[in-house]
């Protein structure tokens, strides 16, 4: 019954999606990211492992002052979490762009740090968003549905994007595909729709 009323609730359906579609991304970015800078600029293993670390502790600020701002702007508008979501996604197509477009090595860590601020943003507002649109009884199924669709078409990005290495395709026309899933991503989360009170939408 669960599982029934998730799945046919139009918000959860669109929260779905927009869990799963960055994620692909992200998979790539955080699992592909150091054999991409040690094939790009020469780099030794361990320095372009290093560096493909600096996505983690911009995540970390990312989702401090993304959650600050979402709650923020959740005491004007009950869509306060999914602007502050989208605002984040929108993060990813600048950075995806420089991460897949780098020059040197400067330029793709700035496009992995602002990756990583984006990525806060959107992490720390899923499950709140997902409060405002399902019943506390079916919030822990609700999220165990995201993450087993989200995880399963990561891994499948990650054997896309391994795949598309193999056969040559330049990484600026790979990561740029990632940045028009974002681009789309932003559309599908600013097409769900909340309770119309903040109130409300905070105590679920």
């Amino acid at each position: 019954g669960a599982v029934t009323e998730l799945l046919s609730n139009r918000n959860f359906l669109l929260l779905v999606a927009y869990f799963t579609l960055p994620a692909i991304a992200g998979w790539v970015v955080k699992d592909w990211m150091p054999d991409i800078l040690k094939e790009k600029f020469s780099l030794g293993l361990g320095k372009s492992g290093l560096i493909a670390t600096y996505v983690h502790p911009a995540s970390i600020v990312g989702a401090a002052v993304g959650a600050w701002l979402a709650d923020s702007l959740m005491k004007k508008s009950s869509r306060g979490r999914i602007v502050i979501s989208a605002i984040g996604m929108a993060m990813f197509l600048p950075a995806l762009f420089t991460v897949g477009n780098a020059g040197t090595a400067s330029v793709a860590i700035a496009g992995l740090v602002l990756f990583g601020i984006g990525w806060g943003f959107f992490d720390c507002n899923n499950m709140p968003i997902l409060c405002q649109i399902a019943r506390p009884e079916l919030r822990a199924t609700g999220y165990g549905i995201m993450n087993l669709v989200s995880i399963s078409c990561g891994g499948f990005g990650d054997w896309g994007f391994g795949r598309l290495r193999d056969l040559g395709v330049p990484l600026n026309l790979i990561f740029g595909a990632f940045a028009m899933v974002a681009a789309l991503s932003i559309i599908i989360v600013l097409l769900i729709r909340p309770d119309d009170s903040p109130r409300k939408a905070e105590q679920g």
